[in-house]
C-alpha cells in the first residue's frame, strides 16, 4: 500500500539515559537551537516531556524526553513499560561520560532493549 505523499509520517522517538546525562540538553541544542551554554539553566526533566518537531516536509518526530531520575526509570520498566515502549522508531540511550555508576547505566541500558524487543522490535538504536 502506498502513501499519500502530502500524508505526515509520524516517528516517535525516545531520548533516554540516567539523570544529568545530557538529554534534555542534547534535545535542545538539535531541536530548538538553544546554545550550548544556555543549557546549563534547564531543569530535570519530570517523568516524560513530549514535544514535536517537523523535519523535511511531512516526518513529524514524536520526541520523548524521559527523566533520568531512579523513581521514573523503576516506572519506565514496571507500569508505564508498554506505553513507553510501544510505538518506538527510534530510541537514543544517552551515556553520561563521567557516570560513578557505569554498571547501572549498562543495567538500565539492557532493559531499555528488553522492552524495546517487546513492544517495538524494529526501532532503530542510537548510544
Amino acid at each position: 500500500m502506498m502513501t499519500d505523499s502530502k500524508e505526515k509520517q509520524f516517528k516517535k522517538v525516545l531520548l533516554l539515559g540516567r539523570q544529568a546525562s545530557g538529554k534534555t540538553s542534547m534535545r535542545s541544542i538539535i531541536f530548538a537551537n538553544l546554545v550550548a551554554r544556555e543549557t546549563i539553566k534547564l531543569p530535570y526533566t519530570v517523568d516524560v516531556e513530549n514535544s514535536t518537531v517537523r523535519l523535511l516536509g511531512n516526518l513529524v518526530l514524536n520526541l520523548w524526553d524521559c527523566g533520568g531520575q531512579e523513581r521514573y526509570f523503576t516506572n519506565y520498566f514496571t507500569d508505564k513499560k508498554e506505553h513507553v515502549f510501544k510505538h518506538v522508531a527510534v530510541m537514543i540511550f544517552v551515556f553520561d561520560v563521567q557516570s560513578t555508576t557505569v554498571e547501572k547505566d549498562y543495567e538500565e541500558y539492557g532493559n531499555c532493549i528488553k522492552n524495546l524487543n517487546d513492544y517495538s522490535n524494529t526501532a532503530k538504536v542510537f548510544c
